[in-house]
C-alpha cells in the first residue's frame, strides 16, 4: 500500500501575523495551503499521515484553520491521520502572542512564549524582555493556546474517529490502513502535562501495555504493524546524538523498547532531516526509523511510502515542495531559498564571535589546515579545494546532513581532506591527558562523527527500496587514514593551550608533544555503522 507522510507543517494562521513583517511565517502559511491543495487534487495517494508539529506556536486560531484545511483534503476523498507534538500545545491555562510582536522570551520550555496569566506578571515579563523597544509600555494581545484535550477534540475526525483501538491516557490510537496493514499513531501528549515536560517522549506503563496488546492482536490476525511518532527513535547521525538534549537521548531507549515489543518500522519528524536510520536492541531486534523533512524549512519536502508487508520491504521517495510565484521567494527553488537562509543565519552568529575570531573564522581556508592532516590528496585534488573557505565547507556539511545522501563520496577531495583532518584530531583526543573527550563524544571517534555528514554509505535517505527488518551493510569501501606528522603539530597546539593551566599541569603539558610523537600510532579506520543505541 502506498501513502503520503508529512511532518512539521508548522502552520501559522494569517490572523497571527498581522502585516507582512514576519516573512518566514507568511511563507509557511502559503506553502501549507499549496501543498495540501495539491494532495487533495492528486489521484495516486488516498492516505496521508502527519507526524506532529502541525502548527508553529500552539495557538487555537492556527489549529482550527489547519483542521479546516485537512477537512477539505478529507472531503476530496483522502484519509488523513495526524498526531500532535510539542509545538502544538501548552499548559492548561496557557496563552500565546501574535508573531508580529518583536519580543524574544527566555527561560521557558523550548523558548515558546506561553503564559498563564494567573501565575506570572505578564506585562512585567514583556517589559523585561523588550526593554529596548519603544512598545515596551504596552503589552501585545494574548491569544488562547491549545491544551492536549483541545487537540484531541479538534483533530478527532483525523484519526481517533477511525481508530479500532486507542490509549486516551497517551492520546495515541491505532488504525487499519487495510486489513493487513495497521498503524500506531503514538502521540507525544499525555494527560499529565507536567510528566510530559519531564519525561517526553517516554510512554506510560499503560501505553506500553496498550502497544503490546495491539501487537499481539495483529499477530493473531496476520497483520503487519508500523508506527508514527514525532521524535525519531534512532539518531540520524552521531552528531545529532551527541549534540541532542536529554529528550533526544531518551527517544533511543524508547526505540529500543518498541523494537523488543515487535515494531520494526517507524516514521517520524522533528529533526527536519531526510533520513533512514537503524538500530538494534540488546535482544537483537532491529528497528528502522524513516524521518521526514519539514514542509517549509530546509529541505522543504514530504515523503511517499509503500510498504510490502510479506517481504518486510519499504519503497520510499522524498518529494520536494515546488516553488510557486505566490510564495514570493527570490530563488529558483524553495530548497535554495531555505539553504541561503540557513547559511545567513550562521554567518550572523560568526559575526557575533569575540573580536578577532569573527575576523579569522570567515577567512580560514582549506590550505591553512591541510598541513595538519595526512597527505591524502593528489595535487589536482588539493588545487581543487585549497582556496575553499572552511565556513562554506562546514555549511555544506550541515546542509548535507539535513538533506540526506551527502554528495562527498570517498573518492572526492573534500571527503579525503576532512577525514584526514578527523584522523589527526582523533590522535590529539587520544593524547589528551586531562579531559576525557571520548566520554563527551559518547565513545565515537571524530571520524565516526564526521563521515556520515559527508556521505551516506548505507540505505539512501531520499530514494530507497529496501528490507527494513535487518541492519544494512555499507556499500562503498571507505579508505583508512593513519596519523602522521600532523599529530606533532596538533599536539603542539594542544600543549600551548595547556600552558595556561594551573602550575601543577605545566610539566605534563610541556611533555605532551613528545607523548603525541612517541605514542603508539592508531588507525582510525572504523567506518560509521548502525549500532545498538
Amino acid at each position: 500500500m502506498k501513502f503520503a507522510v508529512l511532518s512539521d507543517t508548522h502552520y501559522v494562521s494569517r490572523e497571527m501575523i498581522p502585516g507582512d513583517k514576519d516573512e518566514a511565517s507568511l511563507l509557511r502559511h502559503k506553502v501549507n495551503k499549496a501543498v495540501f491543495q495539491k494532495l487533495a487534487a492528486q489521484t495516486e495517494l488516498d492516505t496521508i499521515l502527519i507526524t506532529g508539529d502541525l502548527v508553529d506556536n500552539g495557538d487555537l486560531v492556527s489549529h482550527r484553520e489547519f483542521a479546516e484545511i485537512l477537512r477539505s483534503v478529507q472531503a476530496a476523498g483522502k484519509r488523513v491521520f495526524v498526531l500532535t507534538a510539542t509545538h502544538d500545545f501548552h499548559f492548561s491555562r496557557a496563552f500565546t502572542i501574535k508573531r508580529s510582536w518583536p519580543v524574544r522570551y527566555r527561560d521557558y520550555p523550548w523558548e515558546r512564549p506561553w503564559f498563564d496569566p494567573d501565575k506570572c506578571d505578564y506585562k512585567a515579563l514583556v517589559q523585561d524582555a523588550s526593554r529596548d523597544l519603544p512598545e515596551a509600555d504596552s503589552a501585545p494581545p494574548l491569544m488562547r493556546a491549545a491544551t492536549p484535550d483541545d487537540l484531541w477534540e479538534i483533530y478527532h475526525d483525523f484519526g481517533p474517529a477511525q481508530a479500532f483501538s486507542s490509549c486516551d491516557s497517551a492520546y495515541s490510537y491505532a488504525v487499519k490502513l487495510d486489513e493487513k496493514l495497521w498503524c500506531l499513531m503514538l502521540n507525544n501528549n499525555m494527560r499529565d502535562v507536567d510528566a510530559l515536560h519531564d519525561f517526553s517522549p517516554a510512554y506510560s506503563p499503560a501505553c506500553y501495555r496498550w502497544i503490546e496488546d495491539v501487537m499481539r492482536q495483529a499477530k493473531a490476525e496476520g497483520a503487519f504493524v508500523f508506527a508514527c511518532t514525532h521524535h525519531p527513535l534512532v539518531p540520524p547521525v552521531p552528531a545529532y546524538k551527541i549534540g541532542g538534549t536529554t529528550r533526544n537521548m531518551r527517544t533511543s531507549r524508547v526505540g529500543h523498547t518498541l523494537a523488543d515489543l515487535g515494531l520494526t518500522l517507524v516514521f517520524s519528524g522533528h529533526t527536519h532531516f531526510a533520513d533512514v536510520a537503524f538500530c538494534s536492541s540488546d535482544a537483537g531486534h532491529v528497528l528502522c526509523n524513516v524521518t521526514t523533512p519539514a514542509l517549509a524549512f530546509l529541505p522543504p519536502a514530504w515523503r511517499t511510502a509503500e510498504i510490502i508487508p510479506a517481504e518486510h520491504r519499504l519503497i520510499t521517495a522524498t518529494v520536494p515542495v515546488e516553488n510557486e510565484p505566490s510564495f514570493g521567494v527570490d530563488a529558483p527553488t524553495l530548497k535554495e531559498h531555505f539553504a541561503k537562509e540557513f547559511v545567513e543565519q550562521y554567518r550572523k552568529k560568526v559575526e557575533k564571535l569575540p573580536h578577532g575570531l569573527n575576523k579569522i573564522v570567515p577567512r580560514l581556508e582549506v590550505r591553512h589546515l591541510y598541513p595538519l592532516c595526512p597527505r591524502s590528496l593528489t595535487k589536482a585534488q588539493y588545487a581543487e579545494i585549497k582556496n575553499k573557505k572552511m565556513f562554506d565547507l562546514v555549511m555544506e556539511l550541515a546542509i548535507n546532513m539535513q538533506c540526506g545522501d551527502g554528495q562527498y563520496t570517498p573518492d572526492t577531495a573534500v571527503y579525503r581532506f576532512l577525514m584526514g583532518l578527523a584522523a589527526a584530531a582523533d590522535s590529539v583526543v587520544d593524547a589528551q591527558p586531562f579531559v576525557d573527550l571520548r566520554k563527551k563524544l559518547l565513545g565515537y571517534s571524530i571520524r565516526e562523527i564526521v563521515e556520515p555528514m559527508l556521505f551516506n554509505n548505507f540505505v539512501p535517505d531520499n530514494e530507497a527500496d529496501f528490507v527494513f527488518d535487518r541492519l544494512p551493510a555499507q556499500n562503498v569501501p571507505v579508505p583508512a587514514f593513519s596519523s602522521h606528522a600532523g599529530d606533532i603539530l596538533m599536539g603542539l597546539l594542544c600543549a600551548l593551550g595547556l600552558l595556561i593551566a594551573p602550575a601543577g599541569k605545566i610539566l605534563t603539558a610541556a611533555a605532551l608533544p613528545a607523548l603525541t610523537l612517541f605514542k603508539k600510532k592508531r588507525q582510525h579506520d572504523k567506518p560509521y555503522a548502525p549500532e545498538r543505541y
